[in-house]
């Protein structure tokens, strides 16, 4: 009689809910971050109430976000696709081995 245990890895499973956790909120909350600080650093948005002025650190802070944003959706890409990679270019890509001819 085989047990669920024997055949489901909770230490995989724990790892995956945490990536995707992280991957479903924190990126987005992220990109909405900058999203507020664009508005906030291109004058279209005040934050205390009063006539709102541009403020280039803010946007400049707000493209930096952005960018990281997409360097990590590149990268999510990259990874997931890495045996793919590897394959086609027949040299090891993060962490993938090419097959052997």
């Amino acid at each position: 009689m085989s047990h669920f245990g024997d055949w489901f890895n909770y230490q995989a499973s724990l790892k995956i809910l945490l990536f995707s956790m992280l991957a479903g909120a924190a990126l987005p909350g992220v990109f909405a971050l900058g999203l507020r600080l664009h508005a906030i650093g291109g004058g279209q948005v005040s934050i205390d109430g009063g006539s709102p002025h541009k403020n280039p650190a803010l946007l400049a802070m707000a493209w930096v976000i952005y960018a990281v944003v997409v360097a990590v959706i590149a990268f999510a890409l990259l990874y997931i696709s890495r045996d793919f990679v590897a394959h086609q270019i027949g040299q090891p890509f993060l962490g993938a081995k090419p097959p052997h001819k």
